[in-house]
C-alpha cells in the first residue's frame, strides 16, 4: 500500500503536476490578495450581464427582426465584462492596500459603492429591456430610483421615497 502511494507521488512529481499545483496555488493566493477575491459577487454580476444581453437581443428581434441580430450585443457583452472587471480590480486595490503593513481605513467604502453602482447600472438596463419587451412590466418607480442613483451616485437615492411621487389617500372619509 505504501509503495503504491509513493509510486503515485513520484509519478505526479515526474510529470510536473506537483510543481504546477504549487505555482498555481501561489498565483491564486497572490491574485486574491492583490488583484481580486470576491468571486461570489462576480457570479451575481455575471447573471445580471447575461440577462441584460439576452433581453437586449430579444428587443432587437422584437423591433427589428432576426435579420438585424448580429454580433453587436456579443461585442458589448465582452467589452462590458472587460470594463467591469477593471473597475472591480480598481475597487479591490483601493479598498485593500496597506501602508507599512497596516490596512487603510480611508477607502473601505469604495467596494460597496462600486458594487452598488455596477449592480444598479445593470439592474436599470435589465429593467428598461424588460419594459421594452413588455411595457410596464417593471414599475416605473424602480426605473426612476435606479436612474437617480446612476446620476447622483448617492446610495440614499435607492432608499428614500420620491417627494414628487403621488401619495396614496389614507383618509377613509374621501
Amino acid at each position: 500500500m505504501i509503495q503504491s502511494f509513493e509510486y503515485y507521488l513520484n509519478s505526479i512529481y515526474e510529470k510536473g503536476y506537483f510543481v504546477s499545483a504549487v505555482w498555481l496555488t501561489i498565483f491564486r493566493e497572490l491574485f486574491a490578495k492583490y488583484i481580486f477575491n470576491d468571486w461570489q459577487f462576480v457570479g451575481f454580476l455575471f447573471v445580471a450581464i447575461i440577462l441584460d444581453t439576452v433581453l437586449a437581443m430579444g428587443k432587437v428581434v422584437k423591433y427589428q427582426g432576426w435579420k438585424e441580430l448580429n454580433f453587436k450585443e456579443a461585442e458589448r457583452f465582452f467589452v462590458k465584462i472587460f470594463l467591469y472587471f477593471g473597475v472591480l480590480i480598481l475597487s479591490h486595490i483601493l479598498g485593500n492596500f496597506t501602508i507599512h503593513g497596516k490596512p487603510n481605513t480611508y477607502f473601505t467604502w469604495i467596494d460597496g459603492f462600486l458594487y452598488f453602482y455596477i449592480m444598479a447600472k445593470e439592474g436599470l438596463s435589465v429593467a428598461k429591456n424588460f419594459n421594452a419587451l413588455s411595457p410596464s412590466l417593471v414599475p416605473e418607480i424602480l426605473i426612476a430610483r435606479l436612474t437617480k442613483f446612476q446620476k447622483s451616485g448617492k446610495v440614499s437615492e435607492l432608499l428614500k421615497d420620491d417627494p414628487d411621487a403621488e401619495k396614496p389617500n389614507t383618509n377613509p372619509k374621501t
